[in-house]
């Protein structure tokens, strides 16, 4: 939703998702998960916080939702209240990319830095679960993934702007 301090979450969307009690059923599982596909890029690493939900779904596990799927959905909750707004950056501005990896997944932030201040601006989350061979990759090989993965999915901004990734892993000589 375009408002004139940014880009925001859908409040109706947020607002179901905030009065949901917690699932019982894996049909309500499947349920929250589609309502969160959309809000994803409003939430910091969403992956890591629903893979407790997509853990109850495994087929050879009974299901149960159990004390942390609870702590996780209150926390997307408690994120989803408190309202994301993200930014469209000017053309040709330079961006910053923030990476982040887990045992899991892989994210980025994209961040514009407005001046005088340079102050801080999000533009765009991308998180994705890694697959079961990704998963065994060396820290600087998934902090390449990141990269790649919001290159990919956020191409039109790779191509119109300049874009600093800001990591503390040694992508540049990875990357050559």
């Amino acid at each position: 939703m375009i408002t004139k301090q940014g880009i925001e979450a859908n409040p109706k969307q947020v607002h179901v998702i905030v009065k949901l009690a917690s699932p019982k059923t894996p049909k309500e599982v499947q349920g929250l998960a589609g309502r969160l596909a959309a809000l994803g890029r409003f939430i910091p690493r969403s992956s890591d916080k629903v893979a407790p939900f997509f853990r109850t779904l495994k087929k050879a596990m009974n299901f149960s939702w159990n004390a942390k799927c609870d702590e996780e959905f209150d926390e997307l909750k408690h994120l989803l209240a408190t309202p994301t707004v993200m930014t469209a950056p000017k053309a040709g501005e330079t961006l910053y990319l923030y990476i982040a990896i887990s045992e899991i997944s892989v994210s980025a932030a994209l961040i514009s830095r407005v001046a005088p201040k340079g102050e801080e601006k999000l533009v765009y989350y991308v998180s994705r679960t890694m697959v079961a061979h990704e998963k065994q990759y060396a820290p600087i090989e998934k902090a390449a993934l990141a990269v790649v993965t919001t290159a990919t999915k956020l191409r039109p901004y790779f191509q119109a702007h300049f874009i600093i990734v800001l990591t503390n892993l040694p992508l540049k000589s990875t990357l050559s």
